[in-house]
């Protein structure tokens, strides 16, 4: 999966009572941002749903606050795909704000069947496209 870029505009209702955007509203525009990204590369979550009874979950979510976003700010959510296995998905997802990154999180979602909740391995069509542009540790050029 390349870098996908996602905007958002804060809008009041993601600000807490002083104008700051509410910590769990970042998670909000993570979800967003992942779906959409799932979307633009051609295998949206509706379609895993429809046609193979699976569904993402999230198992973990790391995040950092680095720095506030504020109303009306635009942010823009950039989400990499960072490792992949049978079951589960890595990614890194970080909200920046004029190149500044604000938050920073590493999520980790496992691919499960909606009707007995277990876990199911990836369907190959969202495996290559959310394989690593480059695996972690491996230098650029090996």
């Amino acid at each position: 999966m390349t870098r996908h870029r996602f905007p958002i505009r804060v809008y009041f209702e993601d600000t807490d009572a002083g104008g700051v955007v509410y910590h769990a509203s970042y998670l909000r525009f993570a979800e967003r941002a992942r779906t959409e990204a799932l979307r633009d590369a051609g295998a949206p979550h509706a379609e895993l749903q429809a046609n193979h009874g699976m569904i993402f979950v999230v198992r973990r979510i790391k995040i950092d606050y680095l720095r506030p976003a504020t109303l009306d700010s635009l942010v823009v959510v950039e989400t990499e795909s960072l490792a992949i296995g049978g079951a589960s998905l890595t990614l890194r997802q970080r909200i920046l704000e004029a190149e500044h990154v604000l938050a920073d999180m590493e999520i980790v979602l496992v691919c499960i069947h909606q009707d007995s909740l277990k876990a199911a391995r990836i369907p190959p069509r969202w495996r290559d496209i959310l394989t690593p542009e480059q695996p972690l540790g491996v230098p650029q050029g090996e």
